[in-house]
């Protein structure tokens, strides 16, 4: 019983060694894609131009803020997002219903920040169409130059399931003015 007991802590000890596995958006990144082409199901490669989705926000807008609690309000907050790729940004389907997120929204300034998503439909967004999500969130009144409001920040496809063309250009963050809460 004893030499299955110190074996098992030399397996437990090198698997927790290891580095961690790559996001799913590493995996099926393009350093991956065949010479020529990505491979089709059907197994023939694509020739010519790569067709990637390609996910921007275009617009953040909040909903007149209610007051939760001393100093913190909650307000949704609508994002705008086109897809202005060359192929439709598919949500996969075989991901938990929580992990199938579009968007997601939090407060820049709380700390630790928990983001709010947005979950469920569409289950894809074909090239060229925009999609509004709207996403409930908690805030605190932050102090800038131009005055006290709140300061939210969003990212479309925080979780890196979709395959973009650029990675760089999902997130945005909002500044909104609104009264404070007592």
């Amino acid at each position: 019983m004893m030499r299955y007991a110190r074996l098992l802590t030399i397996v437990v000890v090198a698997a927790l060694t290891l580095p961690p596995s790559p996001s799913l958006a590493q995996q099926r990144g393009a350093s991956r894609v065949p010479p020529g082409g990505p491979i089709i199901q059907s197994g023939r490669v694509l020739r010519g131009q790569l067709f990637f989705a390609d996910l921007v926000i275009t617009g953040i807008f909040a909903s007149p803020l209610k007051c939760v609690g001393p100093s913190c309000g909650q307000v949704t907050i609508s994002v705008r997002v086109q897809n202005q790729g060359n192929a439709a940004a598919v949500m996969p389907p075989t991901l938990p219903t929580l992990g199938r997120y579009w968007v997601g929204v939090w407060d820049f300034h709380i700390s630790p920040a928990v983001m709010a998503i947005a979950a469920g439909p569409p289950s894809q967004l074909k090239p060229a169409d925009t999609w509004l999500f709207d996403v409930p969130v908690i805030v605190r009144p932050f102090a800038r130059p131009n005055g006290i409001g709140y300061d939210v920040a969003a990212k479309v496809d925080p979780g890196f399931v979709i395959l973009e063309s650029n990675e760089d250009n999902n997130d945005s963050h909002h500044f909104f003015n609104s009264k404070l809460c007592p």
